[in-house]
């Protein structure tokens, strides 16, 4: 009879995790049109409360009143930046059809060369003349402008209700903490407080640290990309910047735009190899000094956590599940600590240092 009940406590440990780890997932699927703009939100909170604090203690401003000056500052230099990287934009879509003939041509160039050393014609390699626009291709072309112009619409909205999801989180972040504490008792307002100020400092130091790197990484990439001569160095710094916050594959990613581009410019492919040494040595001064002296503390997850957390979110968000599956991981980690029987779980999501902790 023991061995029956160890047998089914066994099972039910098994199962039920499979079961909410399911339910979880399919609610984060379909729910996604709501979570994404409500956790982007809470991403950009946290990145604001350091300068309302600032304005609250050194003007002495009301807590309203310096949230809605921050937010005007950040309306402002959104704008600004805004209006650079549309302007870059504009004109290398101007160009990409020169850009694109130039590719052509130089794809064909590198067909012939490889052609001689292994006895086949360009056209059996490739044939670059598959990229020329057909009439019949421009109601196709058609569609797709379609498409974007829905596109840039919805983007619009979602900036607009993303303002104003940040805005009255950090107008109501204080009275949120405050009901927490009170839906969870008496009893647990300790340990409520508790988790959520684990939570809190977790995921402000963390996501205010990636802002950081995020700017000096896409300023950095700028400036050497400008003194290089590469074209379009305010669209790829950002770029690069923003694909540098997909840990492992972002800054890979970030980077052949650049060098494609570069290559073409110059119909070079030194100039191609000298840009990608470029981003090899900046990668390594991020990845291997400048992010973990920054991050150090933030969060405490092992690699293999943070892969999965980003195959896992990925798959479910798509790119901006793998900007947010870090600091989610990071939360529910803590939630895993706090919470005993959830425990080996944090335990195994866990870096180094709470090996050492444990084992002491």
């Amino acid at each position: 009879m023991a061995d029956v009940e160890k047998r089914q406590l066994t099972l039910q440990a098994i199962t039920l995790p499979i079961l909410v780890i399911a339910a979880g997932t399919a609610f984060m699927y379909y729910a996604a049109p709501v979570l994404i703009p409500i956790l982007l939100a809470l991403s950009l909170a946290y990145l604001l409360i350091p300068p309302v604090n600032f304005l609250k203690r050194r003007f002495k401003l009301p807590h309203s009143l310096a949230v809605v000056v921050v937010m005007t500052i950040v309306v402002g230099l959104f704008v600004l930046l805004g209006f650079v990287i549309i302007n870059e934009a504009a004109d290398f879509a101007q160009s990409f059809p020169e850009l694109k003939e130039q590719a052509t041509g130089k794809i064909k160039e590198w067909n012939s060369t490889i052609g001689e050393y292994i006895g086949k014609t360009p056209s059996e390699i490739f044939n670059a003349d598959s990229l020329k626009v057909e009439p019949g291709q421009v109601r196709i072309a058609g569609q797709f402008l379609l498409k974007g112009i829905s596109s840039i619409t919805n983007f619009i909205v979602g900036l607009v209700l993303l303002f104003f999801l940040t805005l009255f989180i950090l107008l109501d972040s204080d009275m949120f903490a405050r009901k927490l504490k009170t839906i969870f008792g008496q009893s647990q307002a300790e340990a409520t407080g508790n988790l959520l100020n684990q939570i809190d400092v977790q995921l402000r130091g963390f996501v205010q640290s990636r802002f950081y790197i995020l700017i000096g990484y896409s300023v950095v990439v700028t400036i050497a990309l400008l003194i290089m001569g590469v074209q379009y160095a305010y669209i790829w710094g950002p770029f690069a910047g923003f694909m540098n916050l997909i840990p492992y594959v972002g800054s890979v990613v970030g980077s052949i735009p650049p060098i494609i581009v570069a290559g073409i410019q110059y119909n070079s492919i030194f100039k191609m190899v000298w840009v990608a040494v470029l981003f090899l040595v900046l990668q390594t001064i991020e990845g291997n000094f400048i992010t973990p002296k920054i991050t150090a503390g933030s969060v405490n997850l092992n690699s293999l956590a943070i892969m999965i957390s980003i195959s896992y979110f990925g798959w479910i968000w798509g790119a901006v599940g793998m900007l947010l599956a870090i600091p989610l991981t990071a939360a529910i980690k803590v939630v895993c600590d706090n919470i005993e029987p959830l425990r080996p779980i944090g335990i195994m999501m866990g870096g180094e240092k709470e090996i050492i902790i444990d084992g002491r």
